[in-house]
């Protein structure tokens, strides 16, 4: 029955990405044809084929700066999941420290990252700490907010009852807390690790000599619009495929979560 149901959820996603795979192709086809029929000059709109040469033409300097950007990345992301559970945990713990720490949270996000990163850099130097800083600072606060969320989201009756045998504070948060609220710790890590992206680029555009955000601006200013269109979509390929791994992640580590056990059960019905 499992193995019957895990089938029919796999049809719908398989046709879901075959669709997505042919509206790609048909959209690239076109501007193909557009710009080939229009004659429109390569360093303002290159063809998708153009873009593609780049990419297969250049592979090693691709490579090389998607790891420095990647690299970046994930260290900002494993930063800021850090400070995003610290914060829901002392927050959850003090009503003191929710009033104190959650008003900064929010005015955090105020403040434009992207004049925050020459600030960081004049501060820290040119390395990989300042790039870093700016992606946990800008998936810090998704992260944060749903932590929070799903650390008080936890069964009122099931934190009484473990009152009631004297679990303490540290068996009810990573014995029922914790588990209990990995939805939504996996739901803000899916933004997290798209936002870390965006942060590793943009902090790239202030004084970084490596890069994928550091490649666009380079080949700006050399009009090899090409391979500024090559970098932006290796960025957009890293993108979604940070966000299909959380998402198998998330089906990985809570696939005893209700809702998740729910979606079975109307899978199993629909291919019964």
């Amino acid at each position: 029955m499992r193995a019957k149901a895990e089938r029919g959820a796999e049809r719908p996603a398989t046709r879901r990405v075959a669709i997505t795979l042919a509206v790609v192709a048909a959209i690239t086809l076109a501007a193909e044809l557009i710009v080939r029929v229009t004659h429109v000059a390569p360093y303002v709109f290159p063809p998708p084929s153009a873009v593609l040469s780049e990419l297969l033409h250049q592979p090693g300097l691709f490579a090389r700066n998607a790891l420095v950007t990647l690299y970046e990345a994930a260290a900002g992301l494993a930063l800021g999941a850090t400070a995003a559970i610290a914060f829901a945990a002392a927050a959850l713990h003090s009503r003191l420290l929710d009033r104190v720490l959650s008003p900064l949270v929010v005015a955090s996000q105020t403040v434009p990252v992207i004049a925050l990163a020459p600030l960081l850099v004049l501060w820290l130097g040119y390395g990989a700490l300042p790039r870093v800083i700016v992606c946990a600072l800008i998936a810090f606060f998704p992260m944060a907010v749903t932590s929070l969320e799903g650390l008080r989201g936890t069964d009122p009756q099931l934190l009484a009852l473990l009152r009631s045998v004297g679990a303490s504070r540290w068996d009810v948060f990573w014995r029922v807390r914790f588990p209990g609220a990995a939805p939504y710790l996996t739901a803000g890590l899916r933004t997290g690790a798209t936002l870390s992206l965006v942060g590793a680029v943009v902090a790239e555009w202030t004084g970084a000599d490596r890069g994928l955000g550091y490649l666009v601006l380079s080949a700006n200013a050399q009009l090899a619009t090409a391979q500024a269109f090559a970098a932006v979509l290796l960025i957009t390929f890293m993108g979604l495929a940070a966000y299909g791994g959380v998402i198998l992640l998330q089906r990985r580590l809570v696939r005893w979560h209700p809702a998740r056990q729910n979606d079975r059960l109307r899978t199993t019905k629909g291919t019964t």
